[in-house]
């Protein structure tokens, strides 16, 4: 039963990363805390299921479908958050507040095209199936969102610290005049790693379909556990929000299996003590790996 309940805890800790990691991105280089997050994993989940059921592939919707995330994302950065940024009378409240308006658009939009109806996006056969393990049978999707999750974590920590690319980032955070003396677009820049971080987060609405349904407010709750990761992991921390991730899901998991009565309130209660304890996250800092 234990080992399940760690499996399931592993399973759930890279799939809430993946939603999490990309408002870390966002929020480390451009200091934005993004509340439409939970918009574009349910838009990835839409896309990714329109797609499945027009090609019959999983695979597919895999690799198109956070492309639409991706381009919105991009679009509401480059033409909505950075014009109301560089007229300097925004605040952090102005723009989470825009962002939080554009998440309920968002469901209200889905909703209006799809209805209440319930989706979900049908597996590959290669993806079904059960593999035994420490005495538990545990199914191979589970195992794949796992492998997904390190994959993205294992890609994203080397990008930003071993590459041209990582180094345009970081400088981003630290010295933006610099950045922009160098001829980069800095607005381009912005938009850019906008789109990324949407098309993650589409990226875990699509593999996330199979396991839940699709439907207008699946991005409401998981939202709130990627927040309270970006929190207690530190604020523009790749590897603290994948610690984190581990941490929330790990929470999340044993409550729900051990003190039914505790899970509403138990990653809340992580939250509080981190908090306390560590104001600025237990793994505090600019975007950065470590």
């Amino acid at each position: 039963m234990l080992v399940l309940q760690l499996l399931n805890s592993l399973q759930l800790s890279m799939l809430v990363f993946l939603l999490a990691v990309g408002l870390t991105l966002i929020f480390g280089l451009m200091d934005t805390l993004n509340l439409a997050h939970g918009a574009f994993f349910t838009l990835g989940a839409y896309a990714g299921y329109v797609i499945a059921k027009a090609t019959g592939s999983f695979w597919m919707a895999a690799l198109f479908g956070p492309l639409i995330p991706f381009v919105l994302g991009a679009l509401l950065q480059a033409f909505v958050l950075q014009p109301l940024a560089s007229r300097g009378r925004s605040t952090h409240l102005d723009l989470a507040l825009l962002t939080f308006g554009f998440l309920f658009a968002t469901a209200g939009a889905v909703e209006y095209f799809f209805g209440s109806n319930f989706f979900t996006i049908q597996l590959p056969s290669a993806l079904t199936g059960r593999v035994s393990m420490f005495g538990v049978d545990y199914p191979v999707y589970r195992f794949f969102i796992i492998g997904a999750g390190l994959l993205v974590a294992a890609v994203l920590i080397l990008v930003v610290d071993k590459t041209l690319l990582g180094a345009t980032l970081r400088a981003g955070v630290d010295n933006r005049e610099m950045v922009v003396s160098l001829g980069i677009n800095i607005n381009v820049l912005f938009a850019l790693v906008f789109g990324l971080g949407s098309a993650l987060a589409g990226l875990a609405g699509i593999i996330a379909a199979p396991t839940m349904s699709i439907y207008s407010q699946m991005g409401l709750s998981i939202a709130v556990q990627s927040f309270v990761v970006v929190v207690v992991g530190g604020l523009g921390n790749l590897k603290g929000s994948f610690y984190a991730s581990l941490i929330v899901g790990t929470t999340d998991t044993l409550a729900q299996a051990y003190f039914p009565e505790a899970e509403l309130f138990a990653i809340y209660v992580l939250l509080i003590l981190v908090m306390i304890v560590r104001p600025n996250g237990l793994f505090a800092g600019k975007l950065r790996v470590a």
